[in-house]
């Protein structure tokens, strides 16, 4: 009796189990599907190469500046970069692939002291970056809420090159808008359907800024940067 009364509740605890296993939905797997917008900051630096010629004041003088006999020399830039970045992706299976956006602000500079060959500082070069643009294309493998991925693409950017001279007055300057490519990679988590975060490593390349009238000084314009953000999800 007692037998028949143990398989009974076997049973029937069997059944009961069984049932509130088939109510068990399984986790969904995180779509990264669908356009998003966010806010991104970070640090960015280089090491550029520069180069200059003398040049000649009306009065024939020799002015006492830039890299003497058109010398190469290198100049250290670094600094803040942050703004804003809007995309959209795509996912099939694991496959994401996606187009993206940004603006940001720069404070970035750097400047380095010119020298003769007896070592004598006899000017300065100055470089300047205040802002940053990029359109780029995304590609990623998803691991549910972790998305590995590769970003590249154009890349433009305010820069500024001023040079002066001994008495460190400027003699040459020029702003453009430069034009170049951006390259990188990164990783971003999604912990809600509507909230990620990121961190991303790219290297830029604006190409060379010259000043003056007759190709007075010219520098690299090409860096580093690592940046975090939190984007939203539509």
């Amino acid at each position: 009796m007692l037998k028949k009364v143990l398989l009974a509740g076997a049973a029937s605890l069997f059944a009961i189990s069984a049932a509130q296993a088939a109510d068990i939905v399984a986790p969904e797997v995180y779509d990264w599907t669908g356009p998003y917008a966010g806010l991104q900051g970070g640090y960015a630096w280089g090491e550029n190469d520069v180069s200059a010629n003398n040049i000649e004041e009306e009065s024939t003088e020799i002015l006492r500046a830039v890299v003497a006999n058109g010398r190469d020399g290198d100049m250290d830039l670094d600094g803040f970069v942050g703004g804003l970045h809007l995309g959209y992706n795509w996912q099939s299976d694991a496959l994401v692939l996606g187009v993206e956006g940004d603006i940001e602000f720069a404070d970035m500079d750097g400047d380095t002291d010119v020298v003769d060959d007896e070592g004598l500082k006899i000017g300065e070069i100055k470089q300047e970056i205040d802002w940053l643009g990029s359109l780029r294309l995304r590609a990623g493998f998803a691991a549910d809420h972790a998305l590995f991925y590769a970003t590249g693409g154009l890349a433009v950017g305010g820069v500024e090159l001023t040079l002066k001279d001994g008495d460190g007055d400027e003699f040459a300057s020029n702003s453009d808008t430069n034009w170049g490519w951006t390259l990188g990679g990164g990783v971003e988590y999604a912990f809600t359907d509507d909230l990620s975060a990121r961190i991303e490593y790219r290297y830029t390349d604006l190409g060379n800024i010259e000043a003056g009238s007759s190709d007075d000084g010219k520098a690299d314009t090409a860096f580093h940067a690592v940046r975090a953000g939190l984007s939203w999800h539509f």
